[in-house]
């Protein structure tokens, strides 16, 4: 009780919606039917399909359970997938897993980027080079220190990222 039922909305419509959920634009919201559409039209050349927002949506919500192949062809040109990964069980688990590789490599790149920015701070890699040798505990407590002054000074917090240190 108290769970919402599973509705089958069917392969394609759950393919369409896990494109939309993981394939935008890095600290922005995943892109509406109408953008999407939007966007379609704009890119399109000459004799391209192209697709309406309520198409695109009637799609998603599982509406539409069999799109024509003109449809799928502007989704996985938007998205930049094939075709057949929105039909075939292999070249979506294929696409899926290449997909989580290239976003997990994009963070670990955007990571690396924005350490390299703090560490261009030659106030920063003073403070940084002193930390090391210290004791979990004494990091521990400097960190309090560091989130009490930001705090104060309206910087916004800083993701956690998991210490592999022990205490």
């Amino acid at each position: 009780m108290g769970e919402e039922a599973h509705i089958d909305r069917g392969v394609i419509a759950d393919r369409l919606d896990h494109l939309i959920k993981e394939l935008h634009p890095a600290g922005k919201e995943p892109f509406s039917p109408r953008e999407i559409a939007r966007r379609i039209q704009e890119a399109a050349q000459e004799g391209d399909p192209t697709l309406t927002h309520a198409s695109i949506s009637n799609i998603r919500n599982g509406t539409t359970r069999n799109p024509g192949v003109d449809s799928l062809r502007a989704l996985a040109k938007f998205f930049g997938v094939p075709v057949a990964y929105f039909l075939d069980d292999h070249v979506a688990e294929v696409t899926d897993r290449r997909m989580k590789e290239i976003k997990e490599g994009a963070e670990r790149a955007q990571a690396t980027d924005d350490l390299a920015k703090v560490m261009e701070d030659g106030d920063v890699r003073a403070i940084a080079f002193r930390l090391n040798g210290l004791s979990v505990k004494a990091l521990q407590g400097i960190r309090g220190i560091v989130e009490g002054v930001r705090d104060s000074e309206g910087l916004p917090r800083v993701k956690e990222r998991r210490s592999r240190r022990r205490a």
